[in-house]
């Protein structure tokens, strides 16, 4: 192992600040760290395209030279993390771009338009970072060669569309004096109907020859906790001729929560499997998925023992001693960030009902059916837990942010669920109790918690983004007041039936029943009727 790092999503939404990158930059090296990607699709500057990543909060030339420089007083290596192939869909929606995708958010391979822009886009890198590596993307292309592409050349062979793409940003990433390296899946999936993982995946002498030497693969991987699945992928990925290296993930993508544990033993299964692969860079992914909710800083614990495990330290009492000494809280302790996605004792999964627990609709109920009897006690007990941490010491606003969202999630995880009850029953006591008693105390502890997490993203982001969050925390406090009317208007007597709640809850998730799911996406939480 020769680089060990950590990279940051900054194009969800969330921009880190400046000030805030050269804090993480200095807490990774105290940790072991060497090197730092910072991840920006569209959010970075590039001289003479205003409309790139417009509005979104995008780093300056200062800015970044800044960071670098700061990073490099600290012994980190900051590398650039861009995309030139797919994962550019914020950047279409501008009329200059438009004309430059194939389909969905793909660029057009072969158009020399698009090639004058990834050379405008190594232009940047060059003159603002200091690395002369880069990670150039290419990931997920799902759809490559199939929109305008196919429209104008017909069909061709994608694993030929995929590398004579590579070719050329190779050919600009020499002219700029960068090595690359790239997301490996592309050429797995093209050889796997779709699928990156498999049992007998094999990649074909031609591929492999069709891959520019010096191109550093990137095996990504986030899900598994077994180690023989490691041993298997990095199997296959040593049939290439290129270096090979690997990216695992921290689980900061699936709501306010993290997922902790899960990404704990994930990540010890990864670092076993490596000790016996030859892989020369490793880091690790703190993504920020449908908009950024959780803060990078509360995957704390995993990041230090993830370092600790890459040095061949796997002893966990070891590991939490060292981390309680050097941080002033116990490892479980800020384990207990997670929290609000753990809804029974179980083995540890990548579930998420801190995001759409909070979002389901309290008429509509899509999620009912996961919520389990005793989930509102043990929200309960989970907040008066986090209360307890919070003691003046400087992550107390993450733990305050999670101790407001168990607030809420204590008194509307099963709301939906004890107001079909009692509608369909003729139970309007109870009805008027949940109006009367529980509305207007959700709707503040709401209010609390959202201007909480408003805290937190200005503390650690650019305020670009917020606006989303807003608009969603918005839209449910809204309809949270809107639901509380019409239940007044029935039980006056004002109206005769509450429709949404005439209907019975399908159960979305059918062998879930009571059962955490994962759901991040807020489009899909908060109705089944057309949002786009």
């Amino acid at each position: 192992m020769e680089t060990l790092g950590i990279m940051l999503d900054c194009s969800r939404n969330a921009v880190m600040k400046p000030e805030k990158v050269k804090d993480f930059a200095k807490l990774i090296s105290d940790m072991g760290y060497n090197m730092l990607q910072l991840y920006t699709e569209d959010t970075y500057e590039i001289d003479g395209e205003p409309f790139f990543g417009y509005m979104r909060g995008s780093y300056s030339h200062e800015e970044i030279r800044d960071i670098d420089a700061y990073c490099t007083s600290v012994g980190v290596e900051l590398v650039p993390c861009i995309q030139v192939l797919a994962h550019l869909n914020q950047l279409k929606q501008w009329v200059p771009y438009g004309k430059l995708f194939d389909c969905n958010d793909i660029l057009m391979v072969g158009d020399e338009k698009v090639y004058e822009l990834i050379d405008k886009m190594f232009h940047t890198l060059e003159i603002c970072f200091t690395s002369r590596r880069v990670n150039i993307g290419m990931d997920e292309a799902h759809f490559l060669g199939r929109g305008r592409y196919q429209d104008e050349h017909g069909y061709r062979n994608r694993v030929e569309i995929l590398t004579e793409h590579l070719a050329r940003v190779k050919e600009i990433a020499d002219k700029h004096g960068f090595r690359i390296m790239m997301w490996s899946d592309m050429f797995i999936r093209l050889h796997n109907g779709g699928e990156y993982y498999g049992e007998n995946v094999r990649i074909p002498q031609e591929t492999i020859w069709q891959v520019p030497e010096g191109v550093e693969l990137i095996y990504w991987d986030y899900y598994s906790k077994e180690k023989s699945h490691y041993d298997h992928m990095l199997t296959t990925h040593a049939d290439f001729r290129n270096p090979i290296g690997f990216a695992g993930g921290l689980q900061t993508w699936t709501g306010y929560a993290p997922n902790l544990q899960f990404a704990l033993e994930t990540t010890e299964a990864a670092m076993r499997s490596i000790e016996e692969h030859p892989v020369n860079t490793i880091f690790f992914t703190l993504w920020g998925d449908n908009g950024k909710d959780c803060s990078y800083y509360s995957a704390l614990p995993v990041m230090f023992a993830a370092a600790q495990m890459a040095r061949g330290n796997f002893n966990r009492s070891d590991i939490k001693k060292r981390f309680e000494e050097k941080y002033g809280y116990s490892f479980d302790e800020f384990m207990n960030l997670e929290l609000p996605n753990i809804t029974k004792e179980e083995p540890s999964h990548f579930h998420n009902p801190c995001k759409y627990l909070l979002y389901n609709d309290p008429f509509i109920g899509i999620y009912d059916s996961t919520v389990r009897s005793d989930l509102s006690q043990r929200y309960a007990n989970a907040a008066i837990k986090l209360k307890e941490s919070i003691n003046g010491r400087a992550y107390d606003y993450l733990f305050d942010m999670e101790r407001k969202l168990l607030d809420v999630l204590a008194r509307k995880c099963d709301l939906g669920i004890r107001l079909r009850r009692a509608y369909q029953t003729g139970d309007r006591d109870e009805l008027k109790c949940i109006v009367e008693q529980e509305f207007p105390i959700i709707r503040q502890d709401m209010k609390r918690f959202f201007e909480a997490f408003r805290v937190l993203w200005m503390h650690e982001n650019k305020p670009f983004g917020l606006e989303v969050q807003e608009q969603r925390f918005g839209g449910l406090l809204y309809r949270m007041e809107a639901c509380e009317a019409r239940l007044k208007s029935y039980l006056m007597g004002e109206q005769n039936v509450i429709e949404e709640l005439e209907e019975i809850c399908l159960v979305k998730y059918e062998g879930y029943e009571g059962e955490a799911v994962a759901q991040n996406n807020w489009s899909a939480i908060v109705t089944t009727s057309v949002m786009v």
